[in-house]
C-alpha cells in the first residue's frame, strides 16, 4: 500500500513536470518564432504578416500537439525499459514522422511566404534546410521527454528496491520472531513438566497461563512492535506461570511507570529478557532469587533493564542463541539507533540493558482482540 502510495506521489510529480515543460518550452519558443517571423516580414513589404504569423503558428501547434501524442506513446510502448538503440531506431523515428507530415502541410505556404529565399538559395537547398532545423528541434524536445522518462523510470527503481529491502527485513524479523516461541515454548513447557509431578492442581493453573501466553506469542507474529503495556501483560502471565513452579525461591521487582504503557516495544523483548533472567537467576539457584526489570523514558529513548542473580560464566549455549536474536531483531528493527548490553555488577548481578528510540504506538486493537486476555492483578512478593 505504501509503494503504491509513493508511485502515485512519483506519477504526479512526473505529470506535473511534463505539463510545466510543455507549457513553458513551447510556449517560448513559438513566442521566440513570432518574433523572428515578424523581424523577417519587417523587411519585405509583400509578405502578409498576419499570413506569416498563422502559418508559423500552425505549425508550432501542430509540432506541440505531435509531441504530446509522442509522450503518450513512449509510455504505453514503455519505451525507457529498451535501450537507447531501440528508443533512437523507433522513437526518433515516429517523432520525425510526425514532424514530415506537418512539414508537408506548410510546405506549400512557406513556398509563397518565403519565395525571395527559395529563388536565391533554390528549393532543393531550402527544403534541406528546413528538414535539418526540424531535425534539431524535434530532436531537442523528443530526448527531452525520454530524459523525464528515465528520471520517473530510476525514482520506480528506487522505489521498488526500497520496498523490496523493506520485505526481506520484514521476512527476516518474522523468521527471527520464529525462532523465539520455539525457545519460548520449550522452556515454559518445562516448567509445567516439572510442576505436574509436584503439584497437579497448581499444574492445571500453569495450563491456563500457558495458554494465554500462546495466545500472544500467536496474535503478536504479524507485529513489528507491539504497545508496551501489552508486553508487560505477557511479563506478567509468564512470571505468575514461573511463581507457580518456584514458590518462594522468585520474588519480583517490577517498577514500570503507568503512563509508558502507549510506547512501543518489539514483541516478546522484555519478556526474553525476564525470561532469561529467571532461567539463570532463580531457577537456577537453590536458594532462588531476586529478578528486577524496569522500563524508564530518558528524553526520547526507552530504556529497558533487567537483574538476577548469577554470573555470565554460567551461560550456555541457549541463551546465547536467544540474546543473538535479541540483537539481530533490535538492529533489524532500528538499525544503529538501539543498543543492548549484557555485564556482570558486583553483588553477584547479571544486568541486562536495552536502549531504544520512541516510537508512536500502534494503533489501538478492538477489546475482542486483545491477545492477552485479562487476569488477576499480579502481586510481586
Amino acid at each position: 500500500a505504501l509503494l503504491h502510495v509513493q508511485l502515485q506521489t512519483l506519477n504526479r510529480s512526473t505529470n506535473k513536470l511534463y505539463v510545466c515543460g510543455q507549457i513553458s518550452g513551447w510556449g517560448a519558443f513559438l513566442v521566440l518564432r513570432l518574433i523572428f517571423t515578424a523581424i523577417y516580414c519587417a523587411k519585405l513589404s509583400e509578405v502578409s504578416l498576419a499570413y506569416a504569423l498563422a502559418v508559423e503558428t500552425f505549425a508550432h501547434l501542430g509540432c506541440a500537439a505531435w509531441s504530446h501524442v509522442v509522450w503518450h506513446w513512449l509510455n504505453r510502448r514503455r519505451m525507457v525499459e529498451r535501450g537507447w538503440r531501440r528508443i533512437t531506431a523507433e522513437g526518433f523515428s515516429i517523432a520525425s514522422l510526425g514532424v514530415a507530415v506537418v512539414l508537408l502541410l506548410t510546405w506549400g505556404p512557406y513556398r509563397a511566404l518565403y519565395a525571395e529565399d527559395f529563388a536565391r538559395f533554390g528549393t532543393a537547398m531550402m527544403f534541406w534546410g528546413l528538414v535539418l532545423q526540424n531535425a534539431l528541434i524535434t530532436a531537442l524536445w523528443f530526448y527531452s521527454l525520454v530524459a523525464l522518462l528515465f528520471f520517473d523510470r530510476v525514482g520506480r527503481l528506487e522505489l521498488e528496491r526500497a520496498e523490496a529491502r523493506a520485505t526481506a527485513r520484514e521476512a527476516q524479523l518474522h523468521a527471527l520472531r520464529g525462532q523465539v516461541n520455539p525457545h519460548f515454548l520449550f522452556n515454559s513447557f518445562n516448567s509445567l513438566r516439572a510442576l505436574i509431578a509436584l503439584d497437579p492442581a497448581r499444574a492445571t493453573e500453569a495450563l491456563t497461563q500457558l495458554s494465554g501466553l500462546l495466545r500472544y506469542s500467536l496474535t503478536s507474529a504479524d507485529r513489528l512492535v507491539v504497545p508496551l503495556g501489552e508486553e508487560l501483560q505477557v511479563v506478567q502471565r509468564f512470571l505468575e506461570l514461573e511463581k507457580l513452579r518456584l514458590g518462594p525461591r522468585l520474588s519480583v521487582v517490577a517498577e514500570v511507570p503507568s503512563r509508558l504503557d502507549g510506547a512501543v516495544v518489539p514483541p516478546m523483548l522484555l519478556q526474553g529478557l525476564v525470561e532469561n533472567a529467571v532461567k539463570f537467576g532463580p531457577a537456577d539457584r537453590k536458594a532462588g532469587g531476586e529478578v528486577a526489570y524496569s522500563v524508564a523514558l530518558a528524553g526520547d529513548r526507552l530504556h529497558l533493564h533487567v537483574t538476577n542473580p548469577g554470573r555470565l560464566a554460567t551461560a550456555t549455549d541457549s541463551t546465547a542463541l536467544c540474546l543473538r536474536n535479541l540483537r539481530e531483531r533490535l538492529h533489524l528493527l532500528y538499525g544503529d539507533a538501539a543498543s543492548f548490553s549484557l555485564r556482570e555488577e558486583p553483588g553477584d548481578l547479571v544486568v541486562a540493558e536495552v536502549s531504544l528510540p520512541v516510537r508512536p504506538p500502534e494503533p489501538a486493537r478492538p477489546a475482542a482482540e486483545n491477545p492477552v486476555p485479562p487476569s488477576t492483578p499480579f502481586r510481586h512478593p
